[in-house]
């Protein structure tokens, strides 16, 4: 197992877990200033595609008024951050920065000898329509979209994410999130991460193989927080994400890797 914590500002390779992880308390009647912060341990595939794992940690951090907030989190892709600006309730909308990981110094000989790829500086936005008290007066379930750009030198393209995610409060310390979602790669993204060049054929042993775009994956994330005392608690997550299409065909993940990716974290919170 590679135990190497390399989690740069990133794009989020699970986004909307930001969601999960920093869920805020249901709606107050009284705007008012509120947090949530965890601190532990994530476990990872140590690339996209991989079937070995990389240990880093799980950080999580959320600050609110009203309706506007901004949270961020380290998670499988690395580490991001996105901001709530609307200025009213009802549609939730606003930027998206971090820093895309790229793949290095991996275990897999045939994947290293494709030659590395740089972590990326991504650009985005995100929106989230929220619909509450759907089934109960403790939950809400959401409409989920957020789009990355690489604006970097890495050619590693857009990803366009989306689905929906479903919040329930059983009690006042218990808090469950359901997040399931899928993923749009344009052309030179699957190409950057999950293509064969001739040249890394040459090198590696692989076919030579071309990625073109098309959906990368389908996934579902659960997350938990439990209030234990005076706003101490425990944070965790599980998310399971199945690579399809061009990724799932691709050499890098079907000879050498898994279609497979599953992260999972736990995690000591803070919530005021």
């Amino acid at each position: 197992m590679n135990t190497n914590s390399r989690f740069p500002l990133v794009a989020l390779a699970a986004p909307l877990l930001l969601a999960g992880l920093a869920a805020p308390a249901m709606a107050q009647s009284d705007p008012r200033i509120s947090g949530f912060f965890a601190l532990g341990a994530l476990s990872t595939p140590e690339y996209q595609g991989s079937s070995d794992r990389t240990v880093g940690p799980l950080i999580a951090a959320r600050l609110a008024y009203d309706t506007f907030y901004i949270e961020t989190a380290t998670l499988a892709g690395g580490f991001g951050a996105r901001a709530n600006v609307l200025p009213w309730s009802g549609i939730e909308a606003g930027p998206v920065l971090g820093q895309r990981r790229g793949r290095s110094d991996v275990e897999n000989e045939r994947v290293k000898r494709l030659g590395d790829i740089d972590d990326g500086t991504i650009a985005g936005a995100f929106m989230r329509l929220p619909f509450r008290d759907v089934l109960s007066r403790r939950d809400e379930a959401a409409i989920e979209l957020e789009y990355h750009h690489d604006v970097s030198s890495t050619a590693s393209g857009g990803l366009l994410f989306f689905g929906g995610s479903y919040r329930f409060d059983p009690t006042d310390r218990l808090r469950l999130r359901a997040i399931a979602l899928a993923s749009y790669a344009s052309d030179s993204y699957n190409q950057t991460f999950f293509g064969v060049t001739r040249a890394g054929a040459t090198a590696s042993g692989l076919p030579e193989y071309k990625a073109s775009g098309g959906i990368r994956d389908v996934g579902l994330t659960l997350t938990a927080n439990y209030t234990i005392s005076g706003g101490w608690g425990v944070t965790g997550l599980v998310t399971l994400r199945r690579l399809v299409g061009d990724a799932a065909d691709s050499p890098i993940v079907s000879r050498e890797g898994d279609e497979n990716q599953i992260s999972f974290g736990l995690g000591l919170s803070y919530r005021f």
